[in-house]
């Protein structure tokens, strides 16, 4: 209920200030998503993801406000908000026209997990979705996967506001199955009771900074040499390494080695 109440707080904070920032700053928006993102005890946006987005902007020498909502708010403000950066974001074909896009900062390797006596089964997508429920997040990038899978939300899927609540309504039985990452969570999760595995795979996805229209390809350019630097200075390194995998992190600093090699050679 703390939070809910910090989300509506944080949420009319950003509708009232907006109008008073001055063009220079930056208006971030994002969504609680544990353990990257998250509101402190102060009611302050924070997380390991926060303080790399915190840093960038200070090697860009920008300042900013941050803002944490549900996504689907997020996502719509982030449309209407000049000067506006929405993090973290599956970057897709859907969404690549609506924002101009620095990173990886995460790769999701998203998979549909549920109790692990469904393992060893075999069962197709299809099986899963005539006999199982499953819960996700609404606005996620992965709604139209799990449409073409057989759930429905009129059916046998629950959509809720938050990520991470899916696992409170396995708990209570609402729902049996749920999309997470193998990469955070691995090949057994287990918490609040409730133990889960992977059962079919849903999507490989690249999260990125998705970056209002308004800014220039000039400055998305030097976001993005400054987010690769990061990466190869071990910046990132330090912030990630208490809350994700080194799979992970090696996969991002990979990725950063390369951005960085095909400036070199344009």
């Amino acid at each position: 209920m703390r939070l809910q109440i910090l989300l509506v707080l944080s949420s009319l904070l950003f509708s009232a200030r907006t109008l008073a920032e001055p063009a220079n700053e930056i208006v971030f928006l994002t969504e609680h998503s544990m353990p990257g993102i998250y509101l402190d005890e102060q009611g302050q946006v924070a997380g390991p993801t926060v303080e790399l987005v915190k840093e960038l902007n200070r090697r860009m020498e920008q300042g900013g406000y941050y803002y944490l909502m549900p996504w689907a708010r997020a996502m719509q403000r982030a449309q209407q908000t000049p000067r506006s950066v929405l993090f973290e974001t599956v970057r897709n074909e859907e969404r690549e026209a609506l924002f101009k896009w620095v990173g990886p900062v995460k790769f999701y390797d998203m998979q549909l997990y549920g109790p692990p006596q469904l393992a060893g089964l075999g069962l197709s997508s299809t099986e899963l979705s005539r006999r199982h429920v499953a819960c996700g997040y609404r606005g996620a990038s992965y709604h139209s996967a799990l449409e073409a899978m057989g759930f429905s939300e009129e059916n046998n899927l629950v959509l809720i506001a938050r990520a991470g609540d899916c696992i409170q309504m396995l708990k209570l039985g609402r729902a049996e199955l749920t999309p997470l990452n193998r990469l955070r969570y691995g090949e057994r999760f287990s918490a609040f009771g409730v133990e889960l595995v992977p059962l079919q795979p849903i999507r490989n996805v690249e999260l990125y900074l998705a970056f209002s229209l308004d800014f220039s390809d000039e400055e998305i350019q030097r976001w993005q040499y400054q987010l690769d630097q990061m990466f190869l200075d071990g910046t990132v390194r330090r912030l990630y390494q208490q809350d994700f995998p080194e799979e992970l992190i090696n996969r991002l600093e990979q990725a950063a080695a390369k951005s960085l090699q095909r400036r070199g050679a344009n």
